[in-house]
This record gives structure tokens, sequence and C-alpha cells, in this order.
């Protein structure tokens, strides 16, 4: 009796810390994932692979399918939903880049997400390069219009509720081209 009792407590103990285990493993992995470098990595990223950025914004303004488009790390541009194509020349560059995706706006302008996180029952928070061609129209909703501010950094940003407010903060790098943060609080 004394035996199972023991089996039946190192069994219990061993569960327990798996589970607490898989619990800080979860939250170190969010905390990474969830956090936002600092703007200057952005910046440096940037610099590094300029011509690659050009390059990719040039295919893009010449492939009208790609447009108001979603384009996946894997070079996936998602269609009507339904269907989707993988471009190679999108799949080399995006992953040159390093970018989560690239979004392609009716305006013209072009987000290249290198961090952040988000999903449908939580906040969602990414930082990349966006770039908006002198001639673009912001037509986009009140919520996502370029707001332009001197950093990213979230304590020089708007506060809602002990937390980055929503919207779409940009810190120019130079003429057409942005470091972005998006943020939209559930």
């Amino acid at each position: 009796m004394k035996r199972l009792l023991k089996i039946l407590l190192y069994s219990f103990l061993g569960l327990v810390g798996l589970c607490l285990l898989a619990v800080v493993s979860f939250r170190v992995w969010l905390d990474h994932e969830y956090r936002l470098p600092p703007e200057q990595r952005v910046r440096s990223q940037f610099e590094n692979n300029r011509a690659n950025y050009i390059q990719f914004v040039a295919l893009l303004q010449r492939d009208p399918s790609a447009h108001y488009r979603v384009i996946d790390a894997d070079g996936r541009v998602d269609g009507d939903g339904l269907q989707s194509r993988v471009v190679p020349e999108y799949q080399q560059l995006i992953r040159k880049i390093g970018a989560k995706n690239v979004m392609v706006r009716q305006d013209g302008s072009i987000d290249f997400a290198l961090y952040g996180f988000g999903c449908a029952i939580c906040s969602d928070s990414y930082m990349g390069v966006s770039y908006v061609p002198k001639d673009s129209k912001t037509d986009s909703p009140a919520g996502w219009k370029h707001t332009v501010v001197t950093s990213l950094d979230s304590a020089k940003l708007p506060q809602e509720h002990g937390a980055v407010a929503t919207g779409l903060y940009v810190v120019p790098i130079e003429p057409d081209w942005f470091i972005f943060r998006f943020e939209y609080q559930e």
C-alpha cells in the first residue's frame, strides 16, 4: 500500500512538473514572439536589404494580380481566399528580407511585416517596413492611416488602457520608406 502511494505521488509530481514546464515554455515563446524589437533593428534590417526591398516593390507594381493582396512567408499570393499561387520570385525575396508577410494595399502602399504577433481573439502588434509611393491616395479606414511619430517606442506612443492605442504609427527613414508599427487592441 505504501509503495503504491509512493508511485502515485511521484507520478503526480511528474505530471505537475510537466504541466508547469509547458506553461513556462509557452509564456517564454509568447514573450519572444510578441515582443517587438527596437526600432533601430528594423532600420538596420532595411539598410542591409534595401536593394531587395526595391526589387520586391518593382515586381509587385508590375503584377496586377498582386494588388490588394497578402503574400505569406512562402511567397504564396492569396487570391480570393479560395485560390492562391506561389510566385518563386516573391518567395526568394521574402526570405532574403526575412518578412512574415507582405501586404499590398489598395492605395499602392506595401507593408513588409518583419516582427510581431496577432490572432483572432487577441490583440495584434506588428513592426516592419512600409513603402508609400508619392502618388498614394490613402483611402483606408481612419484607424489604419499612417500617423507619423518621432519614435515607435511604446512609452512614446498614444496609450489606451495601459497599452499602445490602436493605430498604424510610422517613422520616416527616407522618401517613400517608413518603419511602421501596427497595433490593434481587442
